[in-house]
């Protein structure tokens, strides 16, 4: 399957880099490339990610790198894995993808 990603996503791995790398260069590098990696790993196995607990909708899955949640689904139709945003897990999720479907939509 292909993997596609929403400017949001990495604009989200751009920002995860930026906060980490306050501290640390090497840990935001090491970070945001472990990430890209984890999400790469869907094109073999697009179901490796659960369903996102917090939604009742079944159509968005997620996989954990860290503390760092990868919200994606699945078109069979067109073979393609969309990664929509990346958001740290201490987040509040609903409030979130709430303001994400809004903007998006």
């Amino acid at each position: 399957m292909q993997v596609l990603m929403s400017n949001e996503a990495h604009e989200d791995i751009d920002s995860i880099f930026e906060y980490i790398s306050r501290d640390s260069v090497k840990y935001a590098n090491e970070t945001s490339e472990n990430i890209y990696s984890r999400i790469y790993e869907l094109e073999n196995a697009p179901y490796l990610g659960r369903f996102v607990p917090e939604l009742s909708d079944k159509h968005f899955r997620e996989l954990i790198y860290k503390s760092y949640r990868i919200v994606y689904d699945i078109s069979e139709d067109s073979n393609t894995i969309y990664i929509h945003f990346v958001v740290h897990g201490k987040r509040n999720f609903k409030s979130f993808y709430k303001s994400y479907i809004k903007n998006k939509f």
